[in-house]
């Protein structure tokens, strides 16, 4: 049985094709229910951000979408970014890296209550599976030259065996199940019948227990390879995230979405739904 939904293949040089497309704006998509832009990282106007994965890297944040960023012995580069509240005191920001081969960007969470960070370096190409999935790699760090406080960012197994039912968008809704430290199921549920139930590559990151703030991210896998990186906070059920990859249509796309509500569902929940539908526990 096939196990994904047939795509499009394509060689190296047309992925960079499609991502330098310029009929396209790769920062909208299906799913784009952004909350309202942040200007908190102009205000902080320069930071640096340092990691266990090599040297530190500087920025510089010139107004709400343009940023400067630099690797020590390198020159400065310029690039449209996004920045949004994703918890009290916590900012999620992304940005591609333009010119870049195999096409590269990069995604945050800045954690100022603790000044610790999660740095997130995703590429489209996979050696493992083909040209056009996505890969990415998280490391943890700091904001350079501040103390830390609060427990390390880690991977974390404790969202498995929670079920989650989240709005995307008005009146559209789907459900996880963190069934594992590896993989979740993502379930889409309009009526007593599931419309599709997938089961994706992912990792949990824990950002503060405490406030029951998670990194989720996943690949769909089954879909056209695309990465998923949402920051979920459990204390209020919303998260902030963003899609990166080449989607359905074959369009380069890299661009935010929020969840404004969540339900944790119980065994009983679950049931219901299979009787009645999603609708009938929400």
């Amino acid at each position: 049985m096939e196990r994904r939904l047939p795509q499009t293949q394509f060689t190296k040089r047309e992925i960079l094709d499609i991502v330098n497309d310029t009929r396209y704006n790769p920062y909208t998509g299906g799913l784009h229910f952004p909350k309202p832009f942040s200007d908190r990282l102009v205000k902080k106007g320069k930071l640096s951000f340092s990691s266990d994965r090599g040297a530190p890297i500087d920025y510089e944040f010139v107004d709400t979408h343009t940023l400067r960023w630099l690797f020590h012995g390198f020159d400065w580069r310029e690039e449209y970014y996004e920045a949004y509240e994703a918890a009290d005191n916590v900012i999620f920001f992304f940005h591609t890296i333009k010119g870049s081969t195999p096409p590269e960007m990069r995604s945050f969470c800045v954690d100022f209550n603790t000044n610790r960070v999660i740095i997130n370096n995703a590429q489209i190409g996979n050696d493992e599976y083909t040209s056009r999935d996505t890969s990415n790699r998280m490391s943890f760090g700091q904001l350079t030259g501040k103390t830390v406080s609060g427990d390390p960012h880690e991977y974390t197994d404790d969202l498995v065996g929670k079920v989650v039912a989240w709005e995307i968008g008005s009146g559209i809704w789907l459900t996880h199940h963190y069934i594992n430290t590896k993989f979740f199921l993502n379930e889409i549920v309009p009526g007593p019948d599931p419309f599709l139930t997938i089961a994706e590559p992912a990792q949990y990151v824990k950002i503060d227990g405490k406030k029951q703030l998670y990194l989720f991210s996943w690949r769909e896998m089954a879909g056209p390879g695309i990465m998923g990186w949402d920051i979920m906070d459990f204390s209020n059920m919303t998260s902030v995230g963003m899609f990166y990859g080449i989607n359905e249509a074959d369009r380069f796309e890299c661009y935010c979405f929020t969840r404004s509500s969540g339900k944790l569902l119980s065994v009983e929940d679950r049931k219901k739904i299979c009787k009645d539908g999603l609708s009938s526990i929400l």
